[in-house]
């Protein structure tokens, strides 16, 4: 983390701060700093409400070393969150092994040393298998995003674009995951549909080809979002970012029990009420019922739950909803991947779907109709 810092701590990026308000309160208390040192100038000021928070977004174009003052000041009614795209060099042209070590003993490319050992983590649960995002044109190459979130702070609910398999590499702090994994047409469920469908989910546009000079393009990807949360509200005396710090030090296995505690429970972090009914909505479709642990009666699982702590490596399938939230401030990178077997046939589908919307009326290949891909024809595909 201090070696992505020191690289990158200059570049300029945005981040976000979320202030929730209850219903009926509008009077609001700084309490993160701002009113002792100089605020950066605010470059989007956004306001959302649901029944019963309402809630302003206010971002800001601050260096990424100075972000890291406002994440120790974060708590969850006034969090903040960035979310860096484009600051590390693409990682499908890192450097070898022997320009790595050139660049080591120089003191050059830091930022390019840096990707290649990002890349080496990521890859090490997929030996031998091609990325297919390395043989896309380099300037619509997915990125990885340096992720830095204060105490309190949320992603948004959400399913990635190209359908991927998305990777979450931890390098500080540690975050509470929660997914919501569709139940396949195959396996007796209605699919992902049914639940984009629950957390009344749009589409986002994330990368687009330009196909010639008078500047027409093709959408080649949308992800899918939700303005509902499973993060909405903490009970009375949930513990501070210093407290988590402190039962850490104190006892490592009590924190990581009461981790797993918060992070299953839905009144320790409570979902939004219509996340909660789209939850139970979901489970419905399942058909499937299993006691959560702790509880006294038989509940529903609504969702799954992963605690991530530095040096953990997450992988997140395709089509898995999710969002984190961070109980203490965190650093993490994410990366994403297309490998022939387990994801070809998803991001070939995603993008002709998405060429289709865009009246992309060229004749798809061949190539491109099969259900499933082997190892070693991605730079063909």
């Amino acid at each position: 983390a201090e070696e992505l810092i020191d690289t990158f701590g200059a570049k300029i990026v945005q981040m976000q701060r979320k202030i929730k308000y209850e219903e009926d309160e509008r009077v609001h208390n700084d309490p993160t700093g701002f009113t002792s040192r100089p605020r950066p100038n605010i470059s989007k000021e956004l306001e959302t409400k649901n029944p019963r928070y309402a809630t302003t977004t206010e971002i800001y174009d601050i260096p990424l070393e100075e972000c890291i003052d406002y994440m120790m000041e974060s708590r969850h009614t006034d969090s903040f969150f960035a979310f860096c795209e484009g600051l590390l060099p693409n990682p499908t042209t890192a450097p070898t092994t022997s320009d790595r070590s050139k660049a080591i003993n120089t003191g050059e490319n830091a930022s390019d040393d840096v990707s290649c050992k990002l890349r080496n983590i990521r890859e090490a649960p997929f030996p031998k298998q091609e990325n297919w995002f390395d043989y896309f044109p380099r300037s619509i190459q997915p990125t990885d995003a340096i992720i830095l979130a204060g105490a309190g702070a949320t992603s948004t609910l959400h399913r990635d674009p190209f359908e991927w398999t998305g990777t979450s590499f931890c390098l500080e702090g540690t975050k509470i995951w929660r997914f919501v994994i569709p139940l396949l047409e195959e396996e007796g469920g209605g699919g992902v549909s049914v639940v984009d469908e629950a957390f009344g989910s749009y589409r986002l546009d994330s990368i687009a080809w330009e196909e010639d000079e008078e500047g027409d393009s093709v959408v080649l990807s949308a992800g899918w979002q939700s303005d509902m949360t499973l993060f909405e509200s903490i009970r009375d005396r949930f513990p501070t970012a210093f407290e988590w710090a402190t039962m850490e030090e104190n006892d490592q296995e009590a924190f990581l029990h009461m981790m797993e505690e918060v992070g299953t429970s839905v009144t320790s972090i409570c979902p939004s009420a219509e996340a909660l009914d789209a939850l139970i909505a979901i489970c419905d479709n399942r058909g499937k019922e299993a006691s959560i642990i702790g509880s006294s009666t038989e509940k529903k699982i609504l969702f799954q739950t992963a605690i991530q702590q530095p040096g953990d490596l997450l992988i997140i399938p395709a089509h898995c909803w999710h969002q984190t939230y961070a109980p203490v401030p965190s650093i993490a990178v994410a990366s994403q991947r297309c490998s022939a077997n387990i994801d070809g046939a998803n991001v070939v589908r995603h993008v002709l779907d998405m060429a289709a919307l865009s009246n992309h009326d060229k004749p798809v290949p061949h190539a491109l109709r099969h259900s499933t891909f082997e190892e070693g024809i991605g730079k063909k595909i």
